[in-house]
């Protein structure tokens, strides 16, 4: 006892209310520039200059604090009988169910209403994932009877008509009448409710600053920090807030907090600041504009787009994207990408990203970003096995060592459609073998780029590897191994992991083997000379695909244009133009940035990109209004 008398005495050594001068950099302000101004004056920084500040007390002596001399917390207003007052179990005009004495049965375990009081969180813990100094915060931590603050749990206050709990002092849980919102709240009775709200508001100034992204996103949390709280739960805590003044309670309670922890609630000091920063505020202020606009993942029809937030006095509502000076999409201000799609293959589109704030201000556009799509996709080779007459025109069986060949089957693929299949078993006995399944010609890999393979394989009994090879010295002629072959990149087929005859699946979709350079022969080789036992393999929807270099589109009136060397090894290029006349040349890089811009009346036009690091580029070239892109390789 001796140490709460100390700490009550060092109290009483403070100020009984707010300095002078406490309050004198919000003059003139409102809107949420007089919240932050407010939230700096409450905050727990010492700037050195004497004022007073708030300094956490912890937890614990929460506790003392609601015991002292004029705290607010204890029952000098109604019965004035010196108990604990407990919102959630006072009754204004009449006796209270049970009363606590302060430091008298603190919980603990609780079965019922009156068993015992805790320190109840008018902002849930929850949402700050208990930290401090928000924990321990004596201004929204008041003490409650443990039960009814087990009732409340973390359910946003509000207005119920249909209640599913009602505390011995008439505050209520049920589904929320207060228009925006339908869901479960907590309604104290009207003598409080003033409080509460004011409590509540307070929170929102003092920790603009200390929200983050890793508090719980909830039914009344907005998402960004000065805006703190959803409309909705603004304008009930605004109700309350004006329709029940200021007591001296509260007065009493805003005094003893001071003294306390050294800061004050600026809304029962001066309650028309609610008014000057949520009801009466003008907002003509835009937000910022958005920053580095850009795009990734580019493709023949869509593009990402991504940019930096913008900022606001207010808080950003949402962003607008404009696609060619037309509107064609907006996402909530948590979002800052998105993804463009429906696009035409080898197009140049413009890309400019808007934000709007709450007050539907709108911002100055982002900088202007040009990207070009990529062309579309060509198949350099498909063969699904349903025609087996017609698969010597993609792919060639040849055998080195036995009579055995791929064959050609009429199930056994995929969803057991027509396959090719190999076996290292004649007459039921196994014989050493050497099988080769060639593509019939060489593929270019030059004259495209982001080559991709797919097919599906399974396998049965066994541990035969099945090996995917590819190889610029074979010339269709004579036994493949006299010829050096290279395993396709980034793909490794697996041994059947049993070896038994269950049936293993091996299905790759759109693999990246565009270190391929050259032109190839792709292969499946099979070899069971060196003692594996065999496994019968199965392959199907065999697809190789690329991105073309060179577009087959024109100008309109039949312009045409020549681009070489492509790839340019020199890092020199030469575009011929079928007609005369200005010619404005750009080239860009995949993100859609331009790097250089040239004009040129000639007909026959040079350029050295020497200054370029090696790697694939978009040449625009426009004449007389129209535009035509290129893609360029530079090695």
């Amino acid at each position: 006892m001796k140490r709460y008398l100390l700490l009550l005495f060092v109290f009483n050594l403070c100020y009984a209310q707010s300095p002078e001068g406490y309050y004198s950099t919000t003059e003139g302000l409102s809107g949420y520039q007089l919240k932050t101004a407010l939230k700096i004056i409450i905050d727990d920084i010492n700037d050195g200059n004497g004022q007073p500040f708030h300094q956490d007390q912890g937890y614990g002596s929460l506790y003392i604090a609601y015991a002292s001399e004029n705290s607010g917390d204890t029952d000098d207003y109604f019965e004035n009988d010196g108990s604990l007052l407990d919102m959630y179990s006072e009754v204004t005009d009449g006796s209270e169910a049970y009363n606590y004495e302060h430091f008298q049965n603190q919980c603990g375990n609780y079965s019922n209403e009156g068993d015992c009081y805790n320190r109840e969180h008018l902002v849930p813990q929850s949402t700050f994932n208990s930290a401090s100094p928000m924990k321990n915060d004596y201004f929204h931590v008041v003490p409650s009877d443990g039960y009814v603050n087990g009732a409340r749990g973390s359910y946003p206050f509000g207005e119920v008509n249909n209640p599913t709990y009602i505390s011995s002092n008439g505050s209520k849980r049920g589904p929320n009448v207060f228009p925006g919102y339908s869901g479960t709240v907590f309604e104290p009775i009207d003598e409080f409710k003033g409080d509460i709200a004011r409590a509540v508001l307070y929170f929102a100034i003092r920790y603009e600053d200390e929200f983050n992204s890793s508090w719980k996103t909830n039914e009344v949390l907005a998402n960004n920090p000065q805006d703190f709280f959803v409309s909705w739960y603004i304008d009930l805590l605004l109700s309350w807030h004006n329709n029940d003044p200021v007591s001296q309670r509260e007065i009493d309670r805003n005094n003893n907090g001071f003294q306390f922890q050294g800061n004050r609630n600026p809304l029962i000091d001066n309650p028309d600041f609610a008014t000057r920063i949520w009801e009466d505020f003008t907002d003509n202020e835009p937000p910022s504009q958005p920053s580095n606009l850009q795009a990734d993942v580019i493709t023949n029809s869509s593009a990402n787009l991504s940019w930096g937030p913008s900022q606001d006095n207010i808080g950003v509502d949402k962003y607008i994207i404009e696609q060619d000076n037309v509107i064609i999409g907006q996402v909530s201000s948590s979002n800052t990408s998105y993804n463009v799609t429906g696009l035409s293959p080898e197009r140049l589109y413009n890309f400019r990203v808007y934000a709007i704030d709450r007050s539907g201000n709108l911002s100055e556009p982002s900088e202007n970003l040009e990207v070009v799509t990529l062309a579309n996709s060509n198949i350099l080779l498909w063969e699904d096995f349903e025609n087996c007459n017609t698969v010597s025109n993609n792919l060639t069986p040849i055998s080195e060592l036995s009579n055995l060949n791929w064959e050609c089957q009429t199930s056994y693929g995929k969803n057991n459609t027509q396959s090719y299949r190999m076996n290292a078993y004649e007459n039921g006995q196994q014989v050493p073998s050497k099988d080769w399944l060639i593509t019939s010609d060489k593929i270019n890999f030059e004259n495209h780029q982001v080559e991709k393979i797919s097919f599906w394989a399974s396998a049965s009994f066994g541990n035969t590897k099945l090996q995917l090879l590819y190889s610029s010295s074979y010339d269709g002629n004579g036994n493949p191994s006299n010829f050096n072959w290279q395993e396709v990149p980034n793909i490794n087929i697996p041994l059947h992991p049993q070896g038994n005859d269950d049936l293993f699946v091996y299905e790759v979709n759109t693999i990246d083997i565009s270190e391929i350079s050259g032109e190839v022969y792709i292969a499946f080789k099979y070899d069971t000379t060196n003692g594996e036992d065999a496994t019968r393999w199965t392959i199907d929807n065999l697809l190789i695909e690329g991105e073309q270099l060179l577009s087959n589109y024109t100008f309109k009136n039949r312009l045409e244009v020549l681009l070489y060397p492509n790839p340019s090894k020199n890092y020199k290029i030469q575009l011929d133009f079928n007609k005369s006349g200005l010619k404005t040349i750009e080239i860009y890089d995949l993100s859609g940035k331009i790097l250089l811009m040239r004009r040129t009346h000639l007909k026959n036009y040079v350029e050295n990109l020497s200054q370029f690091q090696s790697g694939t580029y978009l040449v625009r070239i426009k004449h007389e209004g129209n535009s035509l892109v290129r893609r360029l390789v530079l090695k």
